[in-house]
């Protein structure tokens, strides 16, 4: 057999195949490819019907990129030599349940994408990567990923990962979407500092990112479970932060002093208070300001300026009255706080216009997803 592979190696090298771009249309097609150990092209496998197994495992490099699309009769991949590729997508295979790729380490483009059957990913490690996507899949685990320095990193919809240990990574070049994974997902980027794009981060139990300093873009936190928030390190957040529909109590940005944008504070049920330990150091907010919720009190020690309009709407015991005195560093407030009587049960008339509802008028804040440089954020707007 090792005789056959490399007479094979020999004929394919002799032809000059690993070196042009292939689009495979049959089994003689991918024994082509993987007569060679290094291909210097692309290989695009589309739509091939009656493939149910693609080996490819002697090849160890790919310098073009390599796609497996729309195979609905493919059931395993295996790549067992590869170790780099420029680019590796696996795309749109309903039936795939396997991909083995277990001595892969350098890839630029890493694309696992909408393989709903998928339930083995099997990866040793990633020690260098500039775009990492894996989303809609049914794995339950990832493999050891080791990039310090990656590019963009996106893990989506994939309802049985629980464990997303991203604890190598310090600082990425592009951004940060984890969303819609299991229920208890625990999210770990304990060494992170910078994030060079959005960051979003979603639909998890617990969430490290103690170190987090800095976020060249939206920074956003929606429908997470866990109680504490605490971003302890973050100085700076070059666009908007929103936090919207989590479970938190207590919310905590110590070293925060300043937006590049809006902050929203939208429907999070349980948090009800913004102390002076919440942005005890927020100094400045160029954008607008969201706060919609049961707010029992709002507290902004150091804020000198909000350049935009700021939306206080929902039902607590803090007044509009009370809202607008704290908020001196606001010219343009529309309040429709409505104070609840916690003492008999009812509610008594706080709104700007002293209709005892709420204006008609008034602005509703509502949150809304967004696609921005291909990660989902959160954007929260007024009508």
């Amino acid at each position: 057999m090792k005789c056959v592979l490399a007479l094979s190696a020999l004929a394919a090298l002799a032809a000059g195949a690993c070196n042009k771009d292939i689009k495979v249309k049959s089994q003689s097609d991918i024994n082509t490819v993987n007569a060679c150990s290094k291909f210097d092209a692309d290989v695009i496998v589309d739509g091939v019907s009656g493939i149910g197994a693609l080996n490819m495992d002697n090849v160890q490099s790919i310098t073009g990129q390599l796609v497996i699309q729309n195979m609905y009769d493919l059931q395993t991949v295996s790549l067992a030599s590869l170790t780099s590729a420029r680019s590796l997508k696996v795309l749109n295979n309903t039936n795939v349940y396997k991909v083995d790729i277990p001595k892969l380490s350098s890839v630029d483009d890493l694309q696992i994408i909408v393989n709903p059957n998928l339930k083995e990913l099997s990866y040793r490690n990633i020690t260098s990567v500039n775009n990492f996507q894996i989303i809609g899949t049914h794995i339950s685990s990832l493999g050891q990923f080791m990039d310090s320095e990656p590019g963009n990193i996106e893990v989506l919809s994939n309802t049985e990962l629980r464990a997303l240990d991203f604890s190598s990574v310090k600082k990425t070049t592009g951004y940060i979407n984890v969303a819609n994974n299991g229920r208890s997902a625990n999210i770990t980027f304990s060494s992170l500092t910078d994030v060079g794009g959005n960051a979003s981060f979603a639909d998890a139990s617990t969430l490290d990112i103690h170190r987090l300093s800095s976020v060249a873009d939206d920074f956003s936190l929606y429908t997470n479970s866990f109680r504490n928030l605490s971003v302890p390190a973050l100085k700076t957040a070059d666009k908007s932060i929103t936090i919207s529909g989590n479970s938190f109590e207590v919310i905590a940005f110590p070293q925060l002093t300043e937006i590049g944008s809006s902050l929203n504070i939208v429907n999070n049920t349980n948090f009800r208070s913004i102390t002076d330990k919440t942005f005890p150091k927020l100094q400045s907010i160029p954008g607008s300001m969201v706060l919609q919720g049961s707010f029992d009190n709002i507290t902004f020690p150091a804020l000198k300026n909000v350049d935009g309009q700021v939306s206080l709407s929902g039902k607590g015991k803090l007044s509009c009255k009370e809202a607008e005195a704290e908020l001196k560093a606001a010219d343009n407030i529309d309040c429709s706080l409505v104070v609840t009587d916690s003492s008999s049960g009812g509610s008594s008339d706080s709104e700007s216009d002293g209709s005892g509802s709420e204006a008609s008028g008034a602005p509703r804040a509502v949150v809304a997803t967004a696609v921005i440089g291909g990660a989902l954020a959160l954007a929260a707007i007024c009508l």
